[in-house]
């Protein structure tokens, strides 16, 4: 199956920032996936919020109730990272008056223009993308008015898809809550649909990924079973090196000497910062370093040398400037994806139904980070 229409569903700047954009999506074709870029201006001293922060939730929802996609932004940055095998399309830009960009997948396939997983549309009466968003209006935030959004959808409705057509993955949040110090948290699976993966977002500000949840196992019928088992980082470098996802991260950010940012790579391995520069006569040379980091945070280092009087100084760089960053984790920060299909094959999905329990349990080593579970069920055709 070929998809040759992409189609931009949705092109609107939305005048209230606080709000739910609702676009109904036809109610006939298949359809492969939304594409959700997002545009919004910043402030007139800076941008500091990011724009997957900015966006509450995104949901496709059926019949009025029936959800077949639904994932916090936060949540769905990440996701989609694993999605895209690389950090989603973007311009993460600080700068005052800058707009920042961010594209967003919302699929129902294993790929955009899958032949064989694609969402039947004649099968609800009504559906709809939903989008509740809010970003922060302030000088250093986003500027009132300025969210856009260009939903576009890839489908093809104009004659009958060739081949067999064997379902639709859905993509959904289960369970969203606060990390503990100590101990397990399990989570009961539904069995209504095979499972083809699971997603576990877990992020605590200045905390290195793999402490506030240390392990994740998959538990049939009271752990008579287990499918999968593993710690943290070894199931983020499962995801790097078997899946093939790359834990580069980049932008541009306004910073000056100890200001802290965020890269969200969930623990840096390396990182580097490149000032932008403009000559003058105070400030000869700038240098900027990675002065110390902490999980996901960068301390920066930064000085002006000037030559005065023959002798060479060093000043702490205190007002804000532009620095180009890029930084590397170990996958997905904040992140983990359990995989039970391998290259596509849909043969390997989790069975559900027939068992007598399904779970998820999480290992619990620090208390404060914000979890969010989704699962993504393989809805046969």
């Amino acid at each position: 199956m070929t998809f040759e229409r992409r189609f931009l569903l949705d092109q609107e700047t939305q005048t209230n920032d606080t709000a739910t954009r609702r676009v109904p999506l036809p109610r006939s074709g298949a359809l492969s996936g939304i594409e959700l870029r997002t545009a919004i201006t910043n402030g007139a001293t800076a941008g500091r919020e990011r724009v997957f922060t900015a966006i509450d939730r995104i949901q496709v929802v059926g019949d009025g109730s029936f959800v077949i996609f639904d994932m916090e932004g936060m949540e769905l940055y990440r996701w989609a990272h694993h999605f895209y095998g690389k950090e989603p399309p973007h311009i993460w830009d600080e700068s005052a008056g800058a707009v920042q960009r961010l594209t967003l997948p919302i699929p129902f396939g294993r790929y955009f223009g899958d032949p064989e997983f694609w969402l039947p549309l004649n099968r609800f009466r009504d559906i709809e993308l939903r989008i509740q968003y809010s970003p922060t209006i302030a000088a250093t935030g986003f500027v009132t008015g300025t969210t856009e959004f260009h939903a576009v959808m890839l489908i093809d409705d104009e004659q009958s898809p060739p081949g067999p057509h064997l379902g639709y993955l859905r993509n959904t949040q289960i369970k969203a809550f606060t990390s503990l110090g100590a101990g397990d948290d399990i989570t009961e699976l539904a069995r209504m649909y095979p499972y083809w993966d699971l997603h576990v977002f877990a992020r605590e500000a200045a905390i290195a990924d793999g402490v506030d949840i240390t392990r994740a196992q998959v538990w049939i019928n009271d752990r008579s079973k287990v499918p999968f088992d593993g710690r943290w980082d070894d199931i983020q470098a499962l995801n790097e090196h078997i899946i093939g996802v790359d834990g580069m991260h980049d932008g541009l950010v306004l910073v000056g000497d100890t200001d802290v940012f965020v890269t969200h790579t969930g623990r840096i391995i390396s990182a580097h910062l490149e000032p932008v520069f403009v000559q003058s006569d105070a400030n000869g040379v700038i240098t900027v370093n990675v002065g110390s980091v902490a999980g996901d945070s960068v301390t920066v280092s930064y000085s002006d040398t000037a030559d005065a009087a023959a002798s060479t100084h060093f000043t702490a760089a205190a007002a804000d400037r532009a620095v180009y960053f890029t930084a590397r984790g170990l996958g997905v920060g904040g992140s983990i994806l359990i995989p039970f299909v391998e290259r596509g094959n849909p043969d390997l999905v989790l069975p559900s139904a027939d068992l007598g329990r399904l779970q998820l349990v999480l290992t619990q080593g620090g208390a404060g980070a914000d979890v969010r579970i989704s699962t993504r069920e393989l809805v046969a055709g």
